[in-house]
C-alpha cells in the first residue's frame, strides 16, 4: 500500500496558508465589536427627559436584601413549626394579621 501523506502535504499546506490569509483579511475588514458585542450607542441617539420633580430619597424605604431573606426564612420556620403544633416565640402575625396564640 502506498503512503498518501507525502504527496498530499504540498496541497494541504497551500490550503492552510490560503485559509490563514483569508482569515487575516476578514479580521482587518470586519473588526470585532468591543465590550459585550454590542454596537456603540451614539450620544445623540439617547434622549432623556429631565425630571420635572427631583426624586425624594426619604420617600422610599431602602431595605437590604439579606434582611428580607432572613425575615422570610424566620416566617417559613415559624409556619413549619406551626404545622407540627409548636408555637414559636415572638409576635403572632401571619400575612400581616395578628392572630391569637
Amino acid at each position: 500500500m502506498a503512503d498518501l501523506i507525502p504527496p498530499a502535504l504540498p496541497s494541504v499546506s497551500l490550503l492552510l496558508a490560503s485559509v490563514a490569509v483569508l482569515v487575516s483579511l476578514a479580521r482587518l475588514t470586519f473588526p470585532a465589536p468591543s465590550g459585550r458585542h454590542r454596537r456603540p450607542v451614539r450620544p445623540d441617539a439617547v434622549r432623556r427627559r429631565p425630571l420635572e420633580v427631583p426624586l425624594d430619597g426619604g420617600a422610599a424605604r431602602l431595605v437590604r436584601p439579606y434582611v428580607i431573606a432572613a425575615e422570610q426564612a424566620a416566617r417559613r420556620r415559624e409556619l413549619l413549626l406551626a404545622d407540627f403544633g409548636i408555637d414559636g416565640p415572638g409576635p403572632y402575625v401571619i400575612h400581616g394579621v395578628e392572630v391569637a396564640a
